[in-house]
């Protein structure tokens, strides 16, 4: 599929509320409005790095946030933001140190899983990057084949995170149960350049 059926196929499972996101049926995203050439020249200022080339089509394009894997992409500023109403340029600089931004200057958050995990993409590359308590992990896919697997139907979460069981004692019968956990990320630590 190349890149303009992928934006397509995109924007299909985008426009539909209950396939808009991997989580829809925990909640409602709203699509963002496509963000205008300016408003992303003006994020990328900001972040001090260019977006990935699909990832900025896809601002332009689908919307700015509120669709894709996980609990949908991340907007810049006057689009759909993340659950404590981040930005992806604000969830930037809370995910990284002064320190870290300096090495990973192309790295820029895409979406949320829940538990503290995040998927990210290194914009010159294009490799898709998961960051959690685990570090920073590279998944070894690009990002064009990673929303290739999204509209697919991929279950990206089992592919990013390795989870154990854990017994548990539910809150209301008190009866134990098996739950699970995740005990690790997939993938090779990410080294950067």
């Amino acid at each position: 599929m190349n890149e303009d059926q992928l934006i397509a196929a995109i924007r299909q499972r985008a426009s539909n509320p209950a396939t808009r996101t991997d989580f829809a049926d925990r909640g409602h995203r709203e699509l963002g409005l496509p963000a205008s050439a300016d408003a992303i020249e003006a994020a990328e200022r900001e972040m001090g790095c260019h977006f990935h080339r699909l990832h900025g089509r896809l601002f332009k394009e689908v919307g700015n946030g509120g669709f894709g894997p996980g609990d949908g992409l991340i907007g810049i500023p006057g689009g759909s933001l993340d659950v404590a109403e981040r930005s992806v340029i604000e969830l930037r600089q809370c995910l990284f140190s002064d320190h870290e931004k300096l090495q990973m200057q192309s790295v820029v958050p895409l979406c949320g899983w829940g538990c503290g995990i995040w998927s990210c993409v290194d914009c010159e590359t294009g490799a898709i990057l998961s960051v959690s308590e685990f570090g920073l992990r590279d998944l070894e896919q690009g990002l064009h084949s990673w929303f290739e697997d999204w509209i697919s139907g991929v279950n990206l979460w089992e592919r990013m995170v390795v989870v154990g069981e854990m017994r548990i004692q539910h809150p209301r019968t008190r009866q134990w149960v098996v739950g699970q956990k995740v005990t690790g990320m997939r993938g090779k630590i990410w080294s950067g350049k």
